[in-house]
């Protein structure tokens, strides 16, 4: 299981009855290590600042930019325009998509005080991603 961080706006969105998000996009070398059923949890920053839900892998993909805005259908399974994605992917070659299903929404989303009072103090959220302990995972009580 992992955690990523993801602005509120497209964090919710894997969540949505209909239509969710289902391909997060990125850049560089993001998420090398993810396989096909890994779970991800995702974490929505600030201001909203909690732990939303759980999404499950289905694949990830470095491709040519032009192949990942026609992959992810212009856009609408980000749930992001032509304009976002252009300005998120400028000067880049590459792209990231991972393709995720079935996003489970927490009974109750986690809160960052709640996570840095079970994993410390200082704990930050990841810039990137972050694989978790078994602790983590016993800690925010999604073990499956």
């Amino acid at each position: 299981t992992f955690l990523i961080s993801v602005r509120p706006t497209w964090a919710s969105a894997f969540f949505l009855d209909r239509d969710p998000k289902t391909i997060e996009l990125r850049k560089g070398s993001f998420g090398a290590s993810l396989k096909p059923g890994d779970r991800i949890a995702i974490y929505a920053t600030l201001p909203t600042a909690e732990v939303l839900g759980i999404v499950r892998v289905l694949k990830r993909e470095s491709l040519s930019i032009d192949r990942l805005w026609r992959a992810s259908e212009q856009g609408k399974l980000a749930k992001v325009s032509r304009q976002q994605f252009d300005a998120y992917y400028n000067n880049q070659e590459l792209g990231i998509g991972v393709w995720v299903n079935n996003a489970e929404l927490l009974p109750r989303p986690i809160a960052l005080s709640k996570l840095r009072q079970n994993w410390g103090h200082h704990w930050q959220p990841p810039q990137q991603i972050q694989q978790l302990t078994h602790e983590q995972i016993a800690a925010l009580n999604i073990a499956r």
